[in-house]
């Protein structure tokens, strides 16, 4: 006897003629939904079968009160910084951090990902280790859970971000160099294939 397919958010984006984060919002009951835009999703979710998951569930509800943090490297102050501040602002109000570690090379990030998602967390922070951004964003729209990364770019123009101005403190940090008479400056800018590298490398050739 042949299974059943199981009815994802795709299906439900695709029968109501919406993006699947539309979809993921309706489900969350966030952001701007016209009300139209709303049942559509719903009719659809109700033709189709959609069962919402137990973290989707959760998520709308605000019940975990938890929010994943997956940190590239734990030895390195920044983000041991970065971890104590997020974990010290979110327990103001109220919620705790479920933190894990994916080191230096980012192997594990998808797999670390999912056991956070599977967990019913409200969100995930992804600090310093973007991996394939846009595996990551499907696996969260899937379970209608929001996903920031912090400190570095995700290259998905639709993800939400906090990263600091890498061309701005280049560039301020070359003027101050210059301004002080120096004028053969070195620079040691890491691997060539970084957008962070990029970034203060372009800052800094534009004044030196």
């Amino acid at each position: 006897m042949a299974t059943a397919k199981k009815i994802t958010i795709h299906d439900v984006a695709l029968a109501a003629g919406v993006s699947v984060s539309t979809v993921s919002l309706v489900l969350s009951g966030k952001g701007r939904i016209s009300t139209a835009t709303g049942e559509r999703v719903n009719a659809a979710i109700e033709e189709l079968g959609f069962v919402r998951n137990r973290q989707a569930s959760a998520l709308r509800g605000g019940q975990s009160g938890v929010i994943g943090l997956i940190v590239r490297d734990l030895s390195a102050p920044f983000y041991a910084e970065l971890t104590a501040g997020l974990t010290e602002a979110l327990e103001a109000q109220g919620r705790m951090v479920f933190l894990l570690h994916v080191g230096k090379d980012g192997e594990q990030l998808a797999q670390r990902f999912s056991l956070l998602l599977n967990q019913g967390v409200d969100g995930v922070v992804i600090a310093g280790a973007a991996g394939s951004s846009d595996d990551l964003r499907r696996m969260a729209e899937e379970k209608a859970i929001p996903v920031i990364f912090a400190s570095r770019a995700s290259y998905l123009d639709d993800v939400d971000t906090v990263r600091p101005d890498n061309m701005q403190a280049a560039q301020l940090l070359t003027e101050h160099l210059i301004r002080n008479g120096h004028q053969r400056i070195a620079w040691l800018g890491g691997q060539s294939s970084s957008l962070t590298r990029a970034e203060r490398w372009g800052a800094i050739v534009q004044l030196y």
